[in-house]
């Protein structure tokens, strides 16, 4: 008969992951992306050189291809581009739009990104797969958020098809010379001053885009 004082172990929760660790991985993956490609890229060779076990980054990242995404993603994140494009009826359409055009051409600007642009189309042919989770994770997820800006604020209030099509457009704005320059490999950079009048620029048009679509 088990002795009534027979201590009753409890289970005690699992430690909570490690944000540090994530952003480790996050961080070694970019780089190992960068310098030997997705196909090339285990995630292994991740956990190697992340200085954790295999079954830590699997802990994170379900697969390669979450572990792709959420590397483009933190990029977005550390522009802050989900923050600045929420809908905000306070604030005029213009002052929403001006703000993210700055950001997100100071991403496009990230030498860092210009290079996973490079990448991609480095791999795009002989890895299709590779150039979707790209397009996905970081261009339509940024359209995405605009499509919405523009189908909820006060100001445009569009259908999806029309904010869709304007969202398109205002990307297009954004890119401009200094993008198809970085992808080439020749001198881009913008001066502060640069980026906040192509910033403004563009939300300028874009707002007069959209008024045309709304007549």
């Amino acid at each position: 008969m088990a002795s009534a004082t027979t201590e009753i172990k409890k289970s005690t929760p699992g430690r909570p992951k490690s944000a540090e660790k994530r952003k480790q991985i996050l961080e070694s993956a970019g780089e190992l992306f960068l310098s030997h490609g997705y196909e090339r890229t285990s995630m292994e060779m991740v956990a190697k050189s992340s200085d954790v076990s295999k079954q830590t980054v699997y802990s994170h990242f379900k697969n390669k291809d979450a572990l792709y995404n959420a590397v483009i993603e933190s990029k977005c994140i550390a522009y802050q581009l989900e923050t600045v494009s929420i809908c905000d009826a306070s604030r005029s359409l213009r002052s929403i739009l001006t703000q993210f055009a700055d950001k997100f051409i100071r991403l496009l600007s990230d030498e860092q990104v210009i290079a996973m642009y490079n990448a991609v189309i480095g791999e795009a042919s002989n890895a299709p797969h590779v150039a979707k989770l790209f397009y996905d994770a970081g261009p339509v997820h940024s359209i995405e958020l605009i499509c919405q800006l523009f189908q909820n604020h006060p100001e445009s209030q569009l259908e999806k098809n029309l904010a869709h099509e304007a969202a398109v457009d205002f990307f297009n704005l954004l890119k401009g010379e200094y993008h198809m320059r970085s992808l080439l490999h020749m001198p881009f950079q913008l001066d502060d001053a640069a980026i906040q009048r192509k910033a403004n620029r563009c939300a300028q048009k874009t707002v007069l885009i959209i008024r045309h679509l709304m007549q």
